[in-house]
C-alpha cells in the first residue's frame, strides 16, 4: 500500500541519496522542529514521531519526520506531539552554552547522519510508504 507523505529533514545524508518526497532544511534539530510544528499548525499531520529514536536532540544534529502529504483539519494530537517535543528540545539547548550536537567530530556527524537515515528507511519499510 503506498501512502502520500512529506519528508521533512535537515540530514545531507538524504538530499544526496534522493530520498523521495524530500524537503530538506538548512537548520540544527530545534529549528526543524519549529518548521515541522508551523506545518502541523497548518494541518499537516505528524506520520513520525518527532523525537524517533534514543538520540536526545542536544546531541544529535539531524532529525527527520515524516508529514501526511496535504493538509486537512488540524490534528491535535500531531499538535500535542509537536508541543511537547518543542519544549522538550528547547530545555535541552538551554542546558549548556554550546550544545553538545555542536561539539560532534565529522566522524560523529557522519554516524548521526546514518541513524536518523536508517530511522527513517525502517518506519518506511514497516508502514510500507516506500
Amino acid at each position: 500500500m503506498k501512502h502520500a507523505f512529506r519528508c521533512v529533514t535537515n540530514n545531507p545524508l538524504l538530499a544526496v541519496q534522493d530520498f523521495p518526497n524530500l524537503e530538506y532544511h538548512d537548520t540544527d534539530v530545534l529549528g526543524l522542529l519549529r518548521i515541522v510544528y508551523q506545518e502541523v499548525i497548518g494541518g499537516v499531520k505528524l506520520l513520525t514521531h518527532p523525537l524517533t529514536g534514543s538520540i536526545r536532540p542536544d546531541i544529535t544534529p539531524y532529525k527527520t519526520v515524516l508529514l501526511s502529504a496535504t493538509a486537512s483539519r488540524v490534528d491535535f494530537e500531531s499538535v500535542r506531539l509537536m508541543e511537547r517535543a518543542l519544549q522538550y528540545t528547547e530545555d535541552l539547548y538551554r542546558l549548556r552554552d554550546i550544545p553538545l550536537y555542536k561539539q560532534c567530530s565529522d566522524e560523529a556527524k557522519a554516524d548521526f547522519q546514518l541513524i536518523d537515515l536508517s530511522i527513517i528507511e525502517r518506519a518506511l519499510e514497516v508502514a510500507q510508504w516506500s
